[in-house]
Order: structure tokens, then C-alpha cells, then sequence
């Protein structure tokens, strides 16, 4: 199986599986939890930038 096919092969099954209930549930789930370690590593990168140049 080529590299091409087998990859299309995940982006059909990743499009039909966002299209599920469930999938759209975990999908939001995922970009919340994406979006909160995205705040905490902002928060603790600035901390460290301002603790450094005191």
C-alpha cells in the first residue's frame, strides 16, 4: 500500500469520525484542552521572562 493511499485512507476516517456526535464532542474537547496547555505555557514562559530581567 502506498504512503499516499494509506494516508488518505486516515484523513477519510478522521472526516467520518468528526462527523459522529461523539467525534464532535472529543473534537471540541481536544481544542479546549489544546487552548489551556497553550494558556499555561504563555503564562509560565512570561513569568520566567519577567523573573529574568529583574
Amino acid at each position: 500500500m502506498s504512503k499516499i493511499k494509506l494516508m488518505t485512507g486516515y484523513y477519510y476516517a478522521v472526516k467520518n469520525y468528526l462527523r459522529t456526535p461523539k467525534g464532535r464532542h472529543d473534537a471540541v474537547d481536544y481544542t479546549q484542552a489544546a487552548g489551556i496547555i497553550a494558556g499555561v505555557i504563555m503564562i509560565v514562559w512570561l513569568a520566567i521572562k519577567l523573573l529574568l530581567t529583574l
